[in-house]
């Protein structure tokens, strides 16, 4: 038996550091986006979709307002700033912490001035309202140390945290909403998102105080300046891809009704799911690259381009399985949507391109033109869903924001590449562009005829099973690619426990 773990242990071990952090932060992403996932059929039986509806607009305006409430100090440049004070990490994070914090507060000093008007203007109850608050001051800390650890390849005790703090979370709030229904109560939505953000939010003041305790840093002139040099043009980047993603649960609230939002909000979700594991995949791959950019032997451009082959095959496999998906997790009210899963699916995968341009642009301390992209994406998206909404319905806002997702990477991609260009002085692109434009085509023709093809079901699975082996194909490739060297780990490795 000990012989047996020593050699299971021996071939983790020989597996890169970078590989394996990668794998497990992706692994509890994964868990926790798949307990969210597990208990939608569980609340779509229980609540209505006007309460449905209600989750989704708290979520909604969630996503907006925190940009502004971190100073979207949690970002790309966070990565920055942990290489460029590598022996005061702590001393750095308790710095911005206060920062956020101060924030908090004063959105918290907004609100109760007039909180008729906000709860109103929001279409949010007292109760949300605060539960979001709270959010918005102890959520940073959570975040500054999961980046922290990611960063340093430390990967245990954070997937523990997500993971066990997912689980809890999302039983609490069945069982409270359960019980809610059973005893005739009305405001299920309030019980749901307070029961499990109550368990979150926990978890991250315990972070809090810690940062504090550990840091002992709160003014500090130079964190700060720094800091919000690199967050203040990504606080417009944010915003702006916030509002992209975001902008039309909130015009279909206005236009159509919270039902409308419940039914597009939940299948956007359900399209969504890979976007979370996305982000798992280029939290771990921006220290390689930031730490390989520069030299001239790397695989950037091989580990870069297997992701994007990967995630486009997944974007595809979600797409022709949407009739399968949606019967599962929703009830019929939902089966009308399920024709907008496709562009979602799709503007998805548009958002992995914008990532690995923009990763180019922070890595060079360009943040302003990461918001132009999503600016310019931003405002088109709002005026295409001003149009469009009123005469097609709330579907029309999946084709709009596939639309924005669109001109979003291809402003991004154009600005990044001739940045890095000018930086190195020669014409060369860390990246493999022209693979890149020709696999984002590819992907949009090949999601898009799933529209036609639904009612064909043997057609339909003769595309998921190929693309699926392709996605395991790619991801094989990737990992076989991605060989970091002990030269390439942070130069804290001594200090990792992870």
């Amino acid at each position: 038996m000990g012989i047996c773990f020593n050699k299971v242990k021996g071939i983790i071990n020989s597996i890169p550091l970078g590989v394996r952090s990668a794998v497990v932060y992706t692994t509890a992403t994964v868990f926790s986006r798949g307990l969210a996932i597990i208990t939608v059929p569980i609340f779509t039986r229980l609540m209505s979709t006007e309460q449905i509806g209600v989750v989704n607009l708290y979520n909604t305006w969630h996503g907006l307002i925190s940009v502004v409430a971190t100073l979207s100090l949690t970002s790309g440049g966070f990565a920055v700033a942990m290489k460029e004070y590598e022996k005061r990490r702590y001393e750095y994070i308790s710095s911005v912490q206060a920062l956020t914090s101060l924030v908090a507060v004063l959105i918290a000093l907004i609100y109760i001035t007039a909180p008729s008007f906000w709860n109103n203007l929001l279409g949010l109850p007292a109760a949300l309202m605060i539960i979001m608050i709270s959010g918005f001051l102890f959520e940073p800390a959570r975040d500054f140390w999961r980046s922290m650890q990611r960063y340093e390849y430390k990967y245990k005790l954070p997937g523990a945290v997500s993971m066990l703090s997912a689980l809890f979370a999302s039983s609490f709030a069945v069982l409270v909403v359960i019980q809610m229904k059973e005893s005739g109560a009305e405001n299920l939505a309030e019980g749901r998102l307070v029961s499990s953000r109550i368990i979150t939010l926990s978890v991250a003041a315990v972070i809090w105080i810690y940062h504090f305790l550990k840091g002992k840093t709160f003014i500090n002139k130079e964190f700060w300046i720094f800091s919000l040099k690199l967050s203040i043009p990504l606080i417009g980047y944010q915003l702006a891809a916030q509002i992209l993603n975001v902008s039309d649960r909130i015009m279909i609230d206005k236009m159509v009704g919270k039902s409308a939002v419940g039914i597009y909000g939940t299948l956007y979700s359900v399209s969504s799911i890979s976007l979370l594991v996305w982000n798992a995949i280029n939290a771990s791959f921006v220290p390689y690259l930031f730490q390989n950019i520069e030299k001239k032997e790397h695989k950037i451009k091989e580990i870069s381009f297997g992701l994007l082959e990967a995630y486009a095959a997944i974007a595809v496999v979600l797409t022709f399985l949407a009739p399968e998906i949606v019967q599962v997790l929703a009830t019929e009210e939902y089966f009308e949507a399920i024709y907008i899963m496709p562009p979602i699916s799709v503007g998805i995968f548009f958002i992995s391109v914008a990532h690995i341009y923009s990763n180019i642009l922070v890595y060079y301390k360009k943040t302003k033109y990461v918001m132009y992209g999503s600016l310019i994406a931003a405002v088109l998206n709002i005026v295409l869903n001003i149009i469009f909404i009123p005469v097609y319905g709330y579907m029309a806002a999946a084709y709009t924001t596939l639309l924005g997702y669109v001109v979003m990477a291809s402003v991004e991609a154009l600005w990044s590449i001739r940045i890095h260009r000018k930086k190195t002085g020669n014409n060369d692109s860390i990246y493999d562009d022209r693979k890149i434009m020709i696999l984002s085509v590819v992907t949009v023709v090949l999601a898009l005829t799933g529209l036609f093809w639904y009612q064909n079901n043997i057609l339909r699975y003769t595309v998921i099973a190929i693309s699926t082996a392709a996605a395991a194909f790619f991801v094989r490739k990737m990992l076989k690619n991605r060989k970091l060297s002990k030269t390439n780990q942070p130069v804290c490795r001594k200090n990792i426990n992870g």
